[in-house]
């Protein structure tokens, strides 16, 4: 059925936005994200007051309502949301509940970063209080090659029976590293999701099948990157593109609606061994070696950066894609606001377009400001 054919015989029903089709209002741009099949599409601000007619009045009462120039564009906009399978028509919409936008985690701690350079970390130490709270995910960075292959493994194997799901890493490159040596420490230690390397020799994917052949191969294959461009330190992260946005689903979706997308539940080491909630913030909690994971974690001064919701930062507040951005609140456009846009961000929900961030004036400058706080002392 299309919209005409809805005008024509479906006056009298309700038109029902699909519980799992969430709509989100941007100022030029306004999207429904398809919780289901985790896909976002957009449509002009313009249209977002029909969401809450839909259900307060029936077809007819809208179309009567509209102006005859009004009329062609509420057939396009019905015919958007029928194609993507959006919209039904019922009887009473109020028969419907709407999906609970409540958020927990069975955690402490969700996630983790470990920063490398100069200096091991007590790795033993840190696996085991993370274990302790509950952490799913963990992400070492090593900037140089004195955190290699070797420490990989190693590392893979102190995680193994612990609550620590999946390990990403990103390597230096060595070339006394073989690629297929890359191959083989991912091959034997399925707990490694992602392995990066950087400052290689050259762009290319190694492919790690774990043993399968033939259609089963698709299914368990992951890819091993190496990158000519190098991960100089941990001011390299806090892009925000397009493709780097979460595909939207019931959890994710109802988390960004209460917390931070990147900080909320996560915890970090930087290459000095400092507790910090992100590598790249500057309030340290202590060297990892002398406290306790879980006194850091109870602490409310580092809890509440979990709380830094894209509805209360500027900018992000009319940016539709809010709920499946990480929303960096560390390198900020203004760095002397709180409550300012990411510096990375390459959207502009007042135009609807996306640039590149180092386009923007005074972003070089900004960026300068912050690669000058890495050589100052740690402020508490």
């Amino acid at each position: 059925m299309d919209a005409k054919s809805l005008l024509r015989d479906c006056l009298d029903r309700y038109v029902f936005l699909n519980p799992d089709c969430v709509p989100v209002e941007g100022y030029a741009a306004s999207a429904v994200y398809d919780l289901t099949r985790g896909l976002i599409s957009t449509f002009p601000s313009a249209y977002f007051p029909f969401f809450e007619l839909f259900r307060a009045r029936r077809l007819r009462e809208i179309v009567d309502a509209l102006a005859p120039e009004e009329r062609d564009d509420f057939v396009e906009f019905l015919d958007f949301l029928m194609e993507h399978e959006y919209v039904a028509v019922v009887d009473d919409a109020a028969s419907f509940p709407e999906i609970s936008q409540s958020w927990d985690a069975p955690c402490k701690i969700h996630n983790a970063i470990v920063d490398v350079r100069e200096r091991h970390h007590d790795y033993r130490k840190i696996i085991a209080e993370l274990d302790a709270l509950g952490c799913q995910h963990l992400q070492v960075r090593g900037y140089s090659k004195l955190f290699g292959l070797t420490e990989l493994a190693e590392l893979a194997r102190l995680c193994r029976d612990s609550s620590i799901q999946t390990l990403e890493a990103v390597l230096a490159h060595d070339p006394a590293v073989r690629d297929d040596d890359y191959v083989a420490v991912v091959s034997a230690n399925r707990i490694i999701a992602s392995l990066v390397v950087h400052s290689a020799d050259g762009d290319r994917q190694l492919v790690v099948d774990y043993g399968a052949r033939g259609a089963a191969a698709g299914l368990v294959t992951m890819e091993i990157q190496l990158t000519v461009k190098p991960l100089e330190s941990h001011l390299d992260c806090g892009h925000i593109a397009r493709r780097q946005l979460l595909p939207p689903s019931t959890q994710t979706f109802n988390e960004l609606h209460h917390f931070n997308g990147c900080l909320n539940r996560k915890l970090s080491i930087d290459e000095g061994g400092e507790v910090r909630n992100c590598p790249t913030m500057r309030g340290s909690f202590g060297d990892h070696r002398a406290v306790s994971l879980a006194d850091v974690v109870s602490r409310e001064d580092f809890r509440r950066v979990w709380r830094a919701r894209n509805d209360e930062i500027q900018v992000c507040r009319d940016c539709p894609y809010r709920y499946a951005c990480t929303g960096c609140r560390a390198l900020l456009e203004d760095p002397d606001a709180g409550d300012s846009k990411p510096l990375k961000c390459g959207y502009d929900p007042y135009t609807d377009s996306w640039t590149d961030w180092r386009a923007r004036p005074n972003a070089a400058a900004t960026l300068t400001r912050y690669q000058a706080r890495v050589h100052l002392p740690i402020l508490q």
